[in-house]
């Protein structure tokens, strides 16, 4: 395998739920999200101040409501949409992910799933996981694959040459994503 193009890999395994929690961080599925989150709460929080002649008066209702909605779109959300998208992309679910110079393959018992390198838009690494984010049809979509399910030696690294050179780094923002088993899409 002198040349990186003619590449091959065969990974078994499954997506633990800390390791889709760090790929979807990776690839920024919420990072828009929460800084609209952010900005709406400040927003809430300044309409919830009125000023008077002699002093500022805070409503506490609008407080309390700004406040509320900037733990559900900063806290709550983000990691309700982590778990819902674990589960319904059953990512913990043992897969075969065959990698090749047209693309990957993914398997999960009698189903397949295909992306070619053109499908694939961006690539992200971490310490613990290869990240890839596809476009397919209408949906952004997210395939983890954890550096532990590669066991030779130095194919994990052949992996992101290969994945970088492929699909390269790029901007993040991603609105829905799947596990290495398929899509779930958020809402």
């Amino acid at each position: 395998m002198s040349d990186i193009g003619e590449a091959s890999f065969s990974v078994t395994g499954d997506v633990s739920r800390d390791e889709y929690t760090e790929a979807a961080k990776a690839a920024g599925l919420f990072r828009r999200g929460r800084a609209v989150a952010a900005l709406g709460t400040v927003f809430l929080a300044a309409a919830s101040v009125s000023p008077s002649r002699d002093r500022l008066t805070v409503h506490p209702v609008f407080l309390g409501i700004a406040v509320l909605y900037g733990l559900v779109g900063l806290v709550v959300l983000p990691r309700w949409a982590v778990a819902r998208g674990f589960h319904t992309g059953r990512a913990a679910e043992e897969k075969r992910a065959v990698v090749d110079r047209e693309g990957i393959t993914v398997f999960r018992g009698d189903e397949s799933m295909r992306l070619t390198w053109d499908d694939v838009r961006w690539y992200h690494e971490t310490p613990r996981v290869h990240v890839l984010v596809s476009r397919r049809r209408r949906r952004t979509c997210l395939l983890v694959l954890p550096k532990r399910l590669f066991t030779t030696p130095g194919e994990s690294e052949l992996f992101g040459a290969l994945a970088h050179g492929q699909a390269g780094d790029g901007p993040s923002g991603c609105h829905a994503d799947q596990g290495v088993d398929g899509p779930a899409q958020h809402r």
